[in-house]
Protein backbone atom coordinates (compact mmCIF):
# COMPACT_ATOMS: atom_id res chain seq x y z
CA UNK A 1 0.00 0.00 0.00
CA UNK A 2 2.86 2.30 0.83
CA UNK A 3 4.46 1.58 -2.55
CA UNK A 4 1.19 2.35 -4.39
CA UNK A 5 0.88 5.65 -2.54
CA UNK A 6 4.41 6.64 -3.46
CA UNK A 7 3.86 5.72 -7.13
CA UNK A 8 0.63 7.72 -7.22
CA UNK A 9 2.45 10.71 -5.77
CA UNK A 10 5.26 10.45 -8.34
CA UNK A 11 2.80 10.17 -11.24
CA UNK A 12 0.88 13.19 -10.01
CA UNK A 13 4.11 15.15 -9.57
CA UNK A 14 5.34 14.22 -13.08
CA UNK A 15 2.00 15.18 -14.57
CA UNK A 16 2.08 18.59 -12.89
CA UNK A 17 5.64 19.23 -13.99
CA UNK A 18 4.73 18.27 -17.56
CA UNK A 19 1.79 20.65 -17.49
CA UNK A 20 4.01 23.51 -16.45
CA UNK A 21 6.14 23.01 -19.59
CA UNK A 22 3.19 23.37 -21.99
CA UNK A 23 2.68 27.06 -22.84
CA UNK A 24 -0.99 27.31 -23.76
CA UNK A 25 -1.92 30.93 -24.49
CA UNK A 26 -5.09 32.37 -23.10
CA UNK A 27 -7.90 33.50 -25.39
CA UNK A 28 -6.95 37.17 -25.10
CA UNK A 29 -3.41 36.24 -26.14
CA UNK A 30 -4.71 34.33 -29.14
CA UNK A 31 -6.59 37.45 -30.21
CA UNK A 32 -3.24 39.23 -30.40
CA UNK A 33 -2.24 36.75 -33.11
CA UNK A 34 -5.19 37.77 -35.29
CA UNK A 35 -3.18 39.91 -37.67
CA UNK A 36 -4.11 41.61 -40.92
CA UNK A 37 -1.49 41.54 -43.67
CA UNK A 38 -1.04 42.19 -47.39
CA UNK A 39 -1.62 38.90 -49.19
CA UNK A 40 1.00 39.70 -51.84
CA UNK A 41 3.62 40.58 -49.21
CA UNK A 42 4.37 36.89 -48.72
CA UNK A 43 5.94 36.47 -52.17
CA UNK A 44 8.03 38.18 -54.83
CA UNK A 45 5.79 40.05 -57.29
CA UNK A 46 7.91 40.39 -60.42
CA UNK A 47 5.62 41.45 -63.27
CA UNK A 48 6.54 41.88 -66.95
CA UNK A 49 3.91 43.56 -69.12
CA UNK A 50 3.88 44.32 -72.81
CA UNK A 51 4.49 47.93 -73.76
CA UNK A 52 1.27 48.83 -75.55
CA UNK A 53 -1.73 51.07 -75.00
CA UNK A 54 -3.67 48.60 -72.88
CA UNK A 55 -4.69 48.28 -69.25
CA UNK A 56 -3.08 45.49 -67.24
CA UNK A 57 -4.38 44.41 -63.85
CA UNK A 58 -2.38 43.13 -60.89
CA UNK A 59 -4.13 41.85 -57.77
CA UNK A 60 -3.79 43.18 -54.23
CA UNK A 61 -5.77 42.79 -51.03
CA UNK A 62 -5.53 42.06 -47.31
CA UNK A 63 -5.86 38.78 -45.43
CA UNK A 64 -6.63 37.79 -41.84
CA UNK A 65 -4.67 35.04 -40.14
CA UNK A 66 -2.77 33.72 -37.17
CA UNK A 67 -5.69 32.92 -34.90
CA UNK A 68 -8.11 30.03 -34.74
CA UNK A 69 -11.27 31.59 -36.13
CA UNK A 70 -12.74 34.20 -38.44
CA UNK A 71 -12.76 37.85 -37.36
CA UNK A 72 -15.27 38.48 -34.58
CA UNK A 73 -16.57 41.43 -36.58
CA UNK A 74 -15.92 43.14 -39.90
CA UNK A 75 -12.42 44.60 -40.23
CA UNK A 76 -12.11 47.76 -42.32
CA UNK A 77 -8.81 48.06 -44.19
CA UNK A 78 -7.38 51.24 -45.74
CA UNK A 79 -4.63 51.00 -48.38
CA UNK A 80 -2.05 53.47 -49.64
CA UNK A 81 0.97 53.83 -51.90
CA UNK A 82 3.74 55.21 -49.71
CA UNK A 83 6.64 56.72 -51.66
CA UNK A 84 8.92 56.45 -48.62
CA UNK A 85 8.67 52.66 -48.83
CA UNK A 86 10.64 52.74 -52.09
CA UNK A 87 13.64 54.33 -50.41
CA UNK A 88 13.44 51.86 -47.53
CA UNK A 89 13.27 48.92 -49.94
CA UNK A 90 16.25 50.18 -51.96
CA UNK A 91 18.32 50.71 -48.82
CA UNK A 92 17.65 47.22 -47.47
CA UNK A 93 18.13 45.43 -50.80
CA UNK A 94 20.93 47.53 -52.30
CA UNK A 95 18.78 48.50 -55.29
CA UNK A 96 17.95 51.79 -56.99
CA UNK A 97 14.40 51.41 -58.28
CA UNK A 98 12.21 54.39 -59.08
CA UNK A 99 8.59 54.37 -58.01
CA UNK A 100 6.08 53.56 -60.73
CA UNK A 101 4.90 56.90 -62.19
CA UNK A 102 1.50 57.99 -60.88
CA UNK A 103 0.37 58.79 -64.42
CA UNK A 104 0.33 55.16 -65.49
CA UNK A 105 -1.44 53.36 -62.63
CA UNK A 106 -4.45 53.52 -60.32
CA UNK A 107 -5.84 51.41 -57.48
CA UNK A 108 -9.38 50.11 -57.83
CA UNK A 109 -10.06 50.94 -54.16
CA UNK A 110 -8.28 52.48 -51.19
CA UNK A 111 -10.72 50.94 -48.69
CA UNK A 112 -12.09 47.44 -48.36
CA UNK A 113 -13.35 45.07 -45.67
CA UNK A 114 -12.60 41.63 -44.30
CA UNK A 115 -16.05 40.38 -43.33
CA UNK A 116 -16.51 38.44 -40.10
CA UNK A 117 -17.19 35.26 -42.08
CA UNK A 118 -14.18 35.70 -44.35
CA UNK A 119 -10.40 35.62 -44.17
CA UNK A 120 -9.63 38.26 -46.80
CA UNK A 121 -10.90 41.28 -48.64
CA UNK A 122 -12.31 40.85 -52.09
CA UNK A 123 -9.57 40.85 -54.76
CA UNK A 124 -8.67 44.41 -55.74
CA UNK A 125 -6.73 45.50 -58.80
CA UNK A 126 -3.81 47.75 -59.70
CA UNK A 127 -4.59 49.06 -63.18
CA UNK A 128 -1.52 49.87 -65.27
CA UNK A 129 -1.11 51.40 -68.73
CA UNK A 130 2.64 51.34 -69.52
CA UNK A 131 2.36 53.89 -72.35
CA UNK A 132 1.25 56.59 -69.88
CA UNK A 133 4.65 57.06 -68.28
CA UNK A 134 6.79 53.93 -68.12
CA UNK A 135 10.13 53.73 -69.91
CA UNK A 136 10.55 50.64 -72.04
CA UNK A 137 12.55 47.84 -70.34
CA UNK A 138 12.96 49.82 -67.11
CA UNK A 139 11.93 48.11 -63.87
CA UNK A 140 9.88 50.17 -61.43
CA UNK A 141 8.82 49.51 -57.84
CA UNK A 142 5.26 49.94 -56.59
CA UNK A 143 4.65 49.50 -52.83
CA UNK A 144 1.02 48.98 -51.79
CA UNK A 145 0.55 49.12 -48.01
CA UNK A 146 -2.06 48.77 -45.31
CA UNK A 147 -2.41 52.30 -43.95
CA UNK A 148 -4.74 51.47 -41.07
CA UNK A 149 -7.46 49.07 -39.96
CA UNK A 150 -10.60 49.33 -37.86
CA UNK A 151 -11.86 46.27 -35.98
CA UNK A 152 -10.77 43.52 -33.61
CA UNK A 153 -7.38 42.86 -35.20
CA UNK A 154 -3.89 44.25 -35.56
CA UNK A 155 -1.59 44.87 -38.52
CA UNK A 156 1.25 42.46 -39.14
CA UNK A 157 3.95 45.09 -39.60
CA UNK A 158 6.32 42.57 -41.19
CA UNK A 159 3.81 41.97 -43.99
CA UNK A 160 2.12 45.36 -44.16
CA UNK A 161 3.52 46.26 -47.59
CA UNK A 162 3.42 44.32 -50.85
CA UNK A 163 6.15 45.25 -53.33
CA UNK A 164 5.56 44.93 -57.06
CA UNK A 165 8.50 45.03 -59.49
CA UNK A 166 7.01 46.04 -62.84
CA UNK A 167 8.83 46.05 -66.17
CA UNK A 168 7.44 46.91 -69.59
CA UNK A 169 8.75 44.86 -72.48
CA UNK A 170 8.01 44.02 -76.08
CA UNK A 171 7.36 40.84 -78.02
CA UNK A 172 9.74 40.36 -80.94
CA UNK A 173 7.03 38.50 -82.82
CA UNK A 174 4.94 41.68 -82.89
CA UNK A 175 7.56 43.51 -84.98
CA UNK A 176 8.54 42.85 -88.57
CA UNK A 177 11.71 44.04 -90.24
CA UNK A 178 11.41 47.21 -92.31
CA UNK A 179 11.01 47.44 -96.06
CA UNK A 180 14.42 48.63 -97.30
CA UNK A 181 13.48 49.81 -100.80
CA UNK A 182 14.36 53.44 -99.90
CA UNK A 183 17.54 52.60 -98.01
CA UNK A 184 20.99 53.59 -99.24
CA UNK A 185 24.52 53.10 -97.97
CA UNK A 186 25.59 56.69 -97.31
CA UNK A 187 29.09 55.88 -96.06
CA UNK A 188 31.29 52.92 -95.13
CA UNK A 189 34.73 52.18 -93.77
CA UNK A 190 35.49 49.97 -96.80
CA UNK A 191 34.13 47.19 -98.98
CA UNK A 192 35.65 44.40 -101.04
CA UNK A 193 34.80 45.21 -104.65
CA UNK A 194 36.53 42.40 -106.53
CA UNK A 195 38.09 39.74 -104.32
CA UNK A 196 34.93 37.85 -103.34
CA UNK A 197 33.68 37.28 -106.90
CA UNK A 198 30.15 37.46 -108.32
CA UNK A 199 29.76 40.99 -107.00
CA UNK A 200 30.03 39.84 -103.40
CA UNK A 201 31.75 41.97 -100.80
CA UNK A 202 29.92 45.19 -101.68
CA UNK A 203 28.20 47.02 -98.82
CA UNK A 204 24.86 47.09 -100.62
CA UNK A 205 24.60 43.31 -100.19
CA UNK A 206 23.94 43.81 -96.48
CA UNK A 207 20.67 45.44 -97.52
CA UNK A 208 19.33 42.90 -100.01
CA UNK A 209 17.09 39.97 -99.18
CA UNK A 210 19.62 37.32 -100.19
CA UNK A 211 21.41 35.85 -97.18
CA UNK A 212 23.95 34.21 -99.51
CA UNK A 213 25.39 37.61 -100.46
CA UNK A 214 27.34 39.70 -98.00
CA UNK A 215 29.32 42.83 -97.24
CA UNK A 216 33.04 42.26 -96.63
CA UNK A 217 35.60 44.87 -95.66
CA UNK A 218 38.47 45.36 -98.11
CA UNK A 219 41.28 42.80 -98.10
CA UNK A 220 42.36 42.51 -101.76
CA UNK A 221 45.36 44.77 -102.33
CA UNK A 222 45.63 45.57 -98.62
CA UNK A 223 43.45 45.09 -95.56
CA UNK A 224 41.44 48.16 -94.60
CA UNK A 225 42.09 49.23 -91.01
CA UNK A 226 39.50 49.14 -88.25
CA UNK A 227 37.12 50.50 -87.11
CA UNK A 228 34.81 48.91 -89.66
CA UNK A 229 31.42 50.56 -90.05
CA UNK A 230 28.38 51.11 -92.26
CA UNK A 231 26.19 54.22 -92.37
CA UNK A 232 22.66 53.79 -93.71
CA UNK A 233 20.07 56.37 -94.77
CA UNK A 234 16.50 55.10 -94.40
CA UNK A 235 15.08 57.57 -96.91
CA UNK A 236 12.58 58.79 -94.31
CA UNK A 237 12.30 59.25 -90.56
CA UNK A 238 11.05 56.12 -88.83
CA UNK A 239 10.37 54.93 -85.29
CA UNK A 240 12.85 52.14 -84.61
CA UNK A 241 12.68 49.58 -81.83
CA UNK A 242 15.58 47.27 -82.57
CA UNK A 243 18.06 45.79 -85.01
CA UNK A 244 18.25 42.56 -86.98
CA UNK A 245 21.39 40.96 -88.43
CA UNK A 246 22.43 37.78 -90.21
CA UNK A 247 26.03 36.62 -90.12
CA UNK A 248 27.76 35.43 -93.28
CA UNK A 249 27.32 31.68 -93.76
CA UNK A 250 30.32 29.37 -93.97
CA UNK A 251 32.77 31.67 -92.18
CA UNK A 252 32.99 31.66 -88.38
CA UNK A 253 35.92 34.06 -88.24
CA UNK A 254 35.23 37.77 -88.63
CA UNK A 255 31.51 37.87 -87.89
CA UNK A 256 30.54 40.81 -85.66
CA UNK A 257 30.63 39.93 -81.97
CA UNK A 258 29.85 43.41 -80.60
CA UNK A 259 28.20 46.20 -82.61
CA UNK A 260 27.89 49.82 -81.58
CA UNK A 261 24.66 51.26 -82.95
CA UNK A 262 24.20 55.02 -83.44
CA UNK A 263 21.33 57.07 -84.87
CA UNK A 264 20.61 60.60 -86.03
CA UNK A 265 17.93 62.51 -87.94
CA UNK A 266 20.05 64.34 -90.52
CA UNK A 267 23.59 64.99 -91.68
CA UNK A 268 23.63 68.15 -89.56
CA UNK A 269 22.94 66.46 -86.22
CA UNK A 270 25.28 64.54 -83.95
CA UNK A 271 25.18 60.78 -83.64
CA UNK A 272 23.41 59.33 -80.59
CA UNK A 273 24.69 56.02 -79.27
CA UNK A 274 21.83 53.56 -78.92
CA UNK A 275 23.90 50.77 -77.42
CA UNK A 276 26.75 48.29 -77.70
CA UNK A 277 25.12 44.99 -78.54
CA UNK A 278 26.61 41.46 -78.38
CA UNK A 279 25.83 38.76 -80.96
CA UNK A 280 26.21 35.02 -81.41
CA UNK A 281 28.58 33.42 -83.91
CA UNK A 282 26.11 31.95 -86.40
CA UNK A 283 24.36 32.66 -89.69
CA UNK A 284 20.76 32.71 -88.43
CA UNK A 285 18.54 35.75 -88.06
CA UNK A 286 19.33 37.51 -84.77
CA UNK A 287 17.13 40.32 -83.44
CA UNK A 288 17.49 42.57 -80.42
CA UNK A 289 15.47 45.42 -78.97
CA UNK A 290 17.06 48.75 -78.14
CA UNK A 291 16.69 49.97 -74.56
CA UNK A 292 13.89 52.22 -75.81
CA UNK A 293 12.31 53.33 -79.08
CA UNK A 294 13.85 56.11 -81.19
CA UNK A 295 12.99 58.28 -84.16
CA UNK A 296 15.76 58.39 -86.75
CA UNK A 297 16.50 58.71 -90.42
CA UNK A 298 20.09 57.47 -90.37
CA UNK A 299 21.92 54.82 -88.41
CA UNK A 300 25.47 53.57 -88.18
CA UNK A 301 26.88 50.26 -87.03
CA UNK A 302 30.51 49.96 -85.96
CA UNK A 303 32.11 46.57 -85.33
CA UNK A 304 33.80 46.93 -81.94
CA UNK A 305 34.82 43.28 -81.83
CA UNK A 306 34.59 40.33 -84.19
CA UNK A 307 34.90 36.61 -83.61
CA UNK A 308 38.48 35.30 -83.54
CA UNK A 309 39.78 38.89 -83.64
CA UNK A 310 40.27 39.13 -87.39
CA UNK A 311 41.46 42.37 -89.06
CA UNK A 312 38.41 42.18 -91.36
CA UNK A 313 34.69 41.68 -90.89
CA UNK A 314 31.63 40.71 -92.93
CA UNK A 315 27.85 40.69 -92.67
CA UNK A 316 25.12 39.03 -94.76
CA UNK A 317 22.11 41.08 -93.72
CA UNK A 318 21.28 44.23 -91.78
CA UNK A 319 17.83 45.58 -90.90
CA UNK A 320 15.82 47.45 -88.30
CA UNK A 321 12.31 46.98 -86.95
Amino acid sequence: MKIITILSFLIALFTCLSCEKIDIPKQEEINNYNLVYMSAATRINNEIILYKDSTYRLTYGASFGGGIDYPSDNVKVDFEVNKDSVGAYNKINGTNYDILPESCFSLSAFTSSIDKNSLSTMPLSIQINPTKGMELFKTYLLPVSIRKIEGNAQINQNLATAYYLITSSLNLADFTDFDRSKWTVSQMSSEEKTGEGNGNGMAIHALDDDFNTFWHTQWNGGIAPAPHYLEIDLGETKVIHGISIVGRSGSNSGRPEVLKVEIRNSNNTAWTVVGEMPWSNNSTVQRQFFSKSYEARQFRITVLKNFNNQPFTHLANLNLF
